[in-house]
């Protein structure tokens, strides 16, 4: 038994220096190209000459996506933004009677108009709509028979409100970049657990669930973007 533990152990920080190696490349990545922009554009370029952006979501806690944006006054853009993101919850486990499964699957689309205030050049508040598609599930098997014992299931609500405020930087060749930070303003998750006749979770293996849901269910989100305006 102690030796399956050290084994999920070791896999659960291998994956943790991998998640945070690819957070920190992402950083890296995002800031040598906003100091490569900055330093061979000695001007930056207004938003009032341009009318598009289309930008790569570069590092996000909802995973990488594409972003589009339109100008319709001097002040006002309309923002279409989409990403993705899913993988493992928790490390699967096998403890000889039964295997675990979970995981998570989500798709995030937001819809927002943007203020950009005279005053300050690059800054923007925003306001709109999010449409989620989100997945959340946990599942038991019986190791002697494949049969499932259990299933742990999220429902999400699909829609909702976003308020953000944020800085966007173009310079001179037409690249831009951009950092904000997002609330998304939806109602709470259900979860239904289906358990089979000769299974039981009780609340502490409810508050262990609820505790991996709650990590992959964020309602602050920041943004790291990349892209060019034309």
């Amino acid at each position: 038994m102690s030796s399956n533990t050290n084994v999920a152990d070791t896999n659960r920080t291998k994956e943790m220096i991998h998640q945070i190696s690819v957070r920190l490349l992402g950083i890296i990545v995002g800031v040598l190209l906003f100091s490569i922009t900055l330093t061979s554009n000695t001007t930056a370029s207004s938003l009032n000459d341009k009318d598009f952006q289309i930008q790569a979501i570069v590092l996000s806690n909802l995973g990488p996506g594409l972003g589009f944006s339109y100008k319709f006054t001097d002040n006002f853009w309309l923002n279409l933004e989409a990403q993705s993101l899913s993988g493992d919850m928790s490390e699967n486990s096998d403890d000889g009677l039964t295997r675990e499964e979970s995981g998570f699957d989500s798709q995030t689309t937001f819809l927002n108009l943007r203020y950009y205030p005279a005053a300050i050049d690059g800054l923007f508040a925003q306001i709109g709509v999010v449409n989620r598609n989100w997945e959340a599930k946990k599942e038991i098997y019986s190791k002697q028979n494949s049969q499932r014992k259990a299933v742990y299931r999220v429902e999400y609500p699909t829609s909702g409100y976003n308020l953000g405020v944020g800085k966007s930087w173009i310079f001179s060749s037409g690249l831009t970049t951009s950092v904000s930070f997002v609330r998304l303003i939806t109602d709470e998750p259900s979860i239904d657990y289906e358990l089979g006749d000769d299974w039981e979770c009780n609340s502490a293996c409810q508050a262990d669930f609820e505790s991996d849901v709650n990590k992959y269910s964020p309602k602050n989100v920041l943004f790291l973007n990349v892209g060019y305006s034309f």
